[in-house]
């Protein structure tokens, strides 16, 4: 069975209508639902690390 066989409905839809958002890694939330990785959730960990970075500087 693939991952996206695994997904809801709605998140396997998501992935299909905007798959260059989908970086193809999945975290798995406190419910054990697996959460699709999206560019712009990198894009927000990588400004998150450079703020801090700045602010340790």
């Amino acid at each position: 069975m693939n991952v996206q066989a695994r997904q809801p409905p709605f998140a396997s839809a998501h992935i299909m209508c905007h798959p260059a958002q989908f970086t193809g890694g999945w975290l798995i939330d406190e419910h054990g639902r697996e959460i699709a990785i999206t560019e712009h959730m990198v894009q927000q960990a990588c400004a998150a690390l450079e703020d801090s970075c700045s602010e340790n500087a």
